[in-house]
């Protein structure tokens, strides 16, 4: 064994015996006469219940030691991460890490070390730690409502009662519901939950069937609020438009109206809000808004601009 590949294997040892066996992997050639890799993960969140983290910040590196490793040049190596956390590993960091990478080597020196060092660093300072409404949206996420215990006779009569009135709610109406785009992310401001449904429709039996519909999900029957708005062109080009608070006064008026500032046509958009026991006063009308045009920009009755108030995601219909 050359002092090259002696060095190699020490610095190996080191590392796992710092990091961990998770952090740092060996892993084998896989043809004759292919070197070893080491995959290294560097988890930011580390110190975190991992299902406490919706968008984990991870990057995964993977090191190739060349026969000249440390005695002349640096270790090889390749970002395998496409994301950390929600942010994307662009050209720009990938450039900035290379950049440091070279500038920290020194030939004859093994190198491993400083570069993980300086990496967690460099991600702690450019990607943002996950929002402390993460655990929240994950747990509102995975939420169905359904009960997992065996339910006893009132339970049972309650869910008899529930199918019952979903039937009859279902064939009280005589247009079936349009496809309907529910928002990817919600919105989470002091525990409660927002989260926007938009529908294209050309008739107020359409937002009927939609609101309907709508409430076949048991998470959304559940919601506090369910404030719903809409605009339709009629045949001589007047406006149909309504709106409805369910309980959340002024919400729906609100909602209303912005879809006049914002021109919306033919479409019809409900925002639930699940309350989270703390009062929010006006800003519930904000989130309410903003959720509602998240989703009216997402499928496209409303122009996007640069002024997003809120990230999205891709589009997922019911």
């Amino acid at each position: 064994m050359s002092e090259n590949q002696e060095l190699q294997e020490e610095e190996y040892m080191a590392l796992e015996a710092i990091y961990g066996p998770e952090a740092i992997k060996k892993e084998k050639g896989q043809h004759e006469g292919d070197s070893d890799s080491y995959v290294v993960t560097i988890n930011l969140d580390d110190d975190q219940d991992e299902q406490d983290v919706r968008s984990p910040r991870i990057l995964v590196l993977r090191f190739f030691f060349p026969p000249t490793y440390p005695s002349q040049d640096p270790p090889v190596y390749e970002v395998s991460s496409v994301y950390c956390g929600t942010h994307r590993v662009d050209d720009t960091i990938l450039k900035k890490i290379d950049n440091e990478f070279q500038a920290l080597f020194q030939p004859g020196e093994v190198i491993l070390f400083e570069w993980i060092n300086w990496l967690r660093e460099f991600l702690e300072s450019e990607i943002e730690k996950p929002d402390d409404n993460d655990a929240l949206v994950k747990q509102f996420e995975l939420q169905t409502f359904e009960e997992r215990e065996p339910k006893n006779k009132v339970e049972e009569e309650e869910e008899e009662d529930y199918n019952v009135k979903k039937e009859n709610r279902t064939n009280d109406v005589s247009v079936a519901a349009p496809p309907i785009y529910t928002s990817p992310e919600p919105i989470v401001d002091r525990k409660s939950v927002f989260k926007a449904h938009v529908a294209e429709v050309h008739e107020p039996e359409q937002v009927r069937a939609v609101v309907l519909k709508l409430l076949e999900d048991k998470k959304v029957a559940k919601a506090t609020h369910n404030i719903m708005a809409y605009r339709i062109v009629n045949a001589n080009g007047g406006i149909i438009q309504d709106n409805d608070d369910d309980g959340e006064s002024a919400a729906g008026g609100r909602l209303g109206h912005m879809l006049q500032l914002a021109d919306v046509k033919n479409a019809v958009v409900v925002v639930s809000r699940w309350y989270g026991g703390i009062q929010l006063g006006a800003d519930r009308f904000k989130h309410i808004n903003n959720c509602a045009r998240n989703a009216l920009e997402d499928c496209g009755f409303i122009k996007q601009n640069n002024n997003k108030s809120n990230t999205k995601g891709k589009r997922s219909k019911k």
